[in-house]
């Protein structure tokens, strides 16, 4: 039997390693493992949304960007061919500083969608093959003893590093988005109407600025007749007819007309002022300057960390390049590699092809709009000579081909390997058929919120979303969501400790899944902002909680066979897989139907990965489940 395999495949014993600390490089390799991985899959949404891009855009192609992390470990083997896990750290660093930069520069030119997204899934594959470094440098540098101790330093800086982009970085461009309120008086006894807190009053004077996604006063509540603000409003513009606009990234667009009360009037208003005073307010900056300026601050902020890194990571003995067990086992196990990545590629465009195809036709049955393919023959934005539904069979048909020719040739070269029964062991081992059912459903809920959150939250109230401005978005999700995740995670490791598996399974699942109540509750009755920040403080809370579950299973899993490392990256690789799903299923369901439909049917596909719960196997030894510990996603 040929035995080419990646070191890190297969458990093995290794000599005593010299002693370094941890805290000088396990910190900052781990924060700044999360800020590529945030930025692409979660910071984009935000972006192409104050950019104007649609929900369902946005969700399948951030999506698709994103696969390098769910084929991340079908991209291990690459990591082992040369070279040292230090020097794919410091190289992927610095190529990522690279993209980062590239993705910043191109989003003020013509075609700045396709062109970031290029950048940005470039980024992603460099991320990927970063990550896998980092993780095996984790586990070879230090002793089993210090990687129990400091997994929780590494999962809680990843979650920072996380929270840093989610919340500071958009707190920054909220900042520089911010714009001061348009002072408007009226006179001969005319007066405007305001509501707060269902109370009606009269003034003279107003405070213009949008909160809420609505025309208020700074400080005495929503003007009458309300008007409702699109996304992304940084500065407005009052006429002196009382023509009110809003200045966003598409220019100004007119919001409405402010109506008043004469002197004798009980009704509601609907004269014009006589005479309007108007102050000039001053805008903030545009989302084309704001978002450049601000990633190009975190890449600066990326690059110093890279620089630090270079200083402060070790060189384990462990740390050297794998010597081929055989002539040209470096060859071929890159062309495993590449076949394996590029099946994975072609299922997943097979599906995607199939998908909107079907979901085209029974668009056209139901009279549902959001499912037909759109008019235009365009693939991305870009003009092709070919309809929609002749591009999609084309995609598939490629598929189809590659498929034929990938999997006899992967066949033939991984038969007889050790990297062959690395991969298919997890398959054969007891119970599989569940734990693939938990894998691919347990999360899909969380992660269609995930998704689909920051939309709700920044969405226009005309279509149903919160219309929060970047600064309260940033300040939610920066303030709430970093104690939220923090504890959560925190307290959810210590009860599973405490506890095992068996018995917290169902409490911590049941945790995770409560934050998706509330955001149904905030897409039905639209509270006030303050309310928000308990939403993301008990989403990002039962996150933390219910995830450390489902990671110590994963890890359980892992360590059933002889290739724990492995089972473990293809454990996490399928649940990847299952986000990209997520992902694209809930920009589907939520341009059809709704944001107060799309959080129902989270709730709804929620229930099949508790199900499940039922239905896996936990036969740990001492019911407590307490695998060694593993690398952080």
């Amino acid at each position: 039997m040929q035995t080419e395999i990646p070191n890190n495949l297969a458990e093995t014993d290794i000599a005593p390693r010299a002693k370094f600390n941890p805290w000088l490089f396990v910190p900052l390799l781990y924060f700044m493992q999360a800020i590529p991985v945030t930025v692409v899959s979660e910071l984009s949404t935000v972006f192409y949304k104050d950019f104007g891009i649609a929900n369902e855009p946005i969700t399948r192609w951030t999506a698709l960007i994103s696969l390098p992390w769910s084929l991340q470990f079908l991209l291990g083997p690459l990591v082992d061919l040369r070279g040292t896990k230090r020097r794919w750290i410091l190289g992927g660093q610095l190529l990522i500083t690279v993209g980062l930069i590239g993705a910043a520069a191109v989003l003020d030119m013509p075609h700045f969608f396709e062109l970031s997204l290029l950048i940005l899934g470039a980024t992603a594959v460099t991320s990927a093959l970063c990550n896998i470094a980092t993780d095996g440098f984790y586990i070879i540098a230090m002793s089993k003893e210090q990687q129990a101790k400091y997994v929780g330093v590494q999962t809680t800086a990843y979650r920072l590093g996380r929270l840093f982009c989610t919340g500071l970085l958009v707190l920054a461009v909220g900042l520089l988005m911010r714009y001061a309120p348009v002072d408007v008086h009226t006179s001969g006894g005319q007066s405007f109407v305001l509501v707060n807190s269902g109370r009606r009053t009269l003034s003279q004077g107003l405070d213009l600025t949008v909160k809420d996604g609505l025309l208020q006063d700074t400080a005495a509540g929503v003007v009458q007749p309300e008007m409702k603000a699109p996304a992304g409003v940084f500065g407005l513009r009052v006429d002196g007819d009382g023509s009110v606009f809003a200045k966003t990234i598409f220019g100004e667009s007119k919001m409405g007309d402010l109506l008043v009360l004469g002197p004798s009037d009980s009704a509601e208003p609907t004269a014009k002022p006589h005479s309007l005073a108007v102050g000039v307010g001053q805008s903030g900056m545009s989302p084309a300057l704001a978002w450049p300026l601000v990633l190009l601050a975190c890449t600066g902020l990326y690059f110093f960390g890279y620089l630090v890194n270079r200083i402060t990571t070790p060189h384990p003995a462990e740390d050297a390049p794998a010597e081929p067990e055989a002539p040209g086992a470096n060859r071929r196990n890159l062309q495993r590699t590449l076949l394996l990545v590029a099946i994975g590629l072609a299922a997943y465009f097979f599906m995607n092809a199939v998908v909107r195809l079907v979901a085209d036709f029974l668009g056209h049955k139901l009279s549902m709009p959001g499912w037909i393919l759109p008019a235009q023959d365009k693939v991305i934005s870009f003009q092709v000579m070919l309809a929609p539904v002749a591009v999609e069979l084309i995609q598939a048909g490629i598929c189809v081909a590659t498929l034929a020719i990938a999997i006899p040739a992967a066949r033939r070269l991984l038969t007889g390997t050790v990297m062959a029964d690395a991969f298919t062991s997890f398959v054969r081992q007891p119970g599989f058929l569940a734990i693939f059912g938990f894998i691919l459903s347990y999360r899909f809920g969380e992660a269609m919120v995930s998704a689909m959150a920051p939309l709700f939250l920044k969405d226009s109230v005309a279509n149903g979303g919160l219309a929060i401005p970047n600064d309260q978005f940033g300040l939610i999700n920066g303030f709430a969501g970093v104690i939220g995740i923090v504890l959560g995670g925190l307290l959810g490791g210590y009860v599973v400790s405490r506890l095992g598996l068996r018995r917290s399974f169902w409490p911590l699942a049941i945790l995770m899944h409560l934050p998706n109540l509330l955001y149904l509750w905030a897409a039905i009755y639209h509270p006030a902002v303050a309310a928000l920040y308990g939403v993301a403080f008990v989403d990002q809370f039962g996150y933390g909680f219910g995830f450390a579950a489902y990671m110590v299973y994963i890890m359980w899993v892992a360590q059933r066979g002889r290739y724990k490392t492995a089972h473990y990256a293809v454990g996490t690789g399928m649940g990847a897989l299952c986000i990209a799903v997520a992902r694209v299923t809930s920009g589907i369901i939520q341009s059809n139907f709704g944001y107060v439909t799309f959080f129902t049917s989270v709730i709804v596909l929620s229930l099949p990965g508790m199900l499940m719960l039922l239905l896996i196997p936990l036969d740990e030894a001492d019911g407590r489940g307490r695998p060694a510990p593993a690398a952080a996603e």
